[in-house]
């Protein structure tokens, strides 16, 4: 317990450590005191938040059908229970972790499930989204001629999705190759440094998921959409605060590469780091015209907005567990 409440001590200094930095560096330059404020940018705030609200709600709806595809009982109503406070979760300093152990306890709690199952299907929800999130990114960075930057933080990010793509695909493959012996394939998964676990657990998950390809497919596919949707929403926060702004595709690009720090296992900071490193990268009408601090302003917009998404989900978590939602009982469906 003591181990456990001095990490969570310890991310949560670095997360305050980190935001104080992109605050001092914000406030040395104008990314301040260029915000905008009128209706306008008012609106384009809400439709952020909106759009973000939105594909949240999707991923959960993604990862019930990965439950019910292992036969789990699970309702519509309780799925978006269960994820949104996992949601919620992910956003305090145990991070990611806490998250998905919160639904892999309630969903074996609802269901009856064992527990293997249950993270199976956390495990490869996460995967998938992780993998749809570089691919698209990936295929935007190319289409919009990111990939093509001159600049070092441009090449490695673009080198970094290309990598993480062909990794991603080449354990699918892993995966999905016809061999008798499923165990070895985990056993050896296990024997990468550092993420040796989390492949081996990986490995498991995409194990039990063989026979639902249609399942995977179809759930890959949503997700492309979904990271459009969040790219979207960091397009309308960044409308919202500046009059100039990245493209809407940019903003995916953007999105995208930040994003890939937030696999780090905290609750906030990488991803407002990398984004605000990236955005002088990207021009308005063909100049330059973001500097230091204005990625940082954007990115905390978007965490604040995060955060009343999952607001927004424990009270939904609070009234469907009432009466109102359920008027039998607790009803297995």
């Amino acid at each position: 317990m003591l181990k456990k409440t001095l990490l969570a001590a310890v991310k949560l200094s670095l997360v305050v450590a980190l935001f104080f930095f992109l605050a001092t560096r914000a406030t040395q330059g104008s990314a301040f005191t260029d915000i905008r404020f009128d209706v306008r940018g008012v609106l384009f705030l809400l439709g952020g938040f909106a759009l973000n609200l939105t594909a949240t709600t999707i991923t959960i709806v993604r990862w019930r059908a990965l439950v019910r595809a292992l036969d789990a009982p699970l309702s519509t109503i309780d799925a978006l229970r269960f994820g949104f406070l996992g949601f919620a979760f992910n956003l305090s300093p145990v991070g990611i972790v806490g998250g998905d152990a919160t639904k892999i306890v309630l969903l074996t709690k609802k269901t009856s499930i064992s527990a293997d199952l249950a993270t199976a299907s956390v495990v490869l929800d996460r995967f998938i989204g992780l993998y749809a999130m570089f691919v698209l990114g990936l295929g935007v960075a190319v289409a919009s001629g990111f990939y093509a930057n001159p600049e070092p933080l441009a090449r490695f990010t673009t080198q970094g999705l290309v990598a993480l793509t062909l990794a991603a695909t080449i354990f699918l493959l892993f995966i999905v190759w016809p061999v008798s012996a499923k165990r070895r394939r985990e056993k050896f998964a296990g024997l990468f440094p550092l993420i040796g676990n989390y492949l081996r657990k990986a490995t498991t998950a995409a194990l039990i998921y063989r026979d639902r390809k249609r399942t995977l497919g179809v759930s890959f596919l949503v997700t492309l959409g979904v990271h459009a949707l969040f790219g979207a929403s960091l397009y309308c926060f960044a409308r919202g605060l500046y009059e100039l702004t990245p493209s809407l595709i940019d903003s995916v690009v953007l999105y995208c590469s930040a994003n890939v720090g937030s696999t780090i296992p905290l609750s906030a900071g990488p991803f407002e780091y990398f984004l605000d490193e990236l955005y002088p990268l990207f021009t308005f009408n063909g100049n330059l015209a973001f500097g230091k601090g204005y990625g940082a302003t954007i990115g905390v917009a978007y965490r604040i907005a995060t955060f009343g998404v999952a607001a927004f989900g424990i009270v939904f978590h609070v009234v469907a567990a009432t009466r109102f939602f359920h008027p039998i009982g607790n009803v297995k469906r």
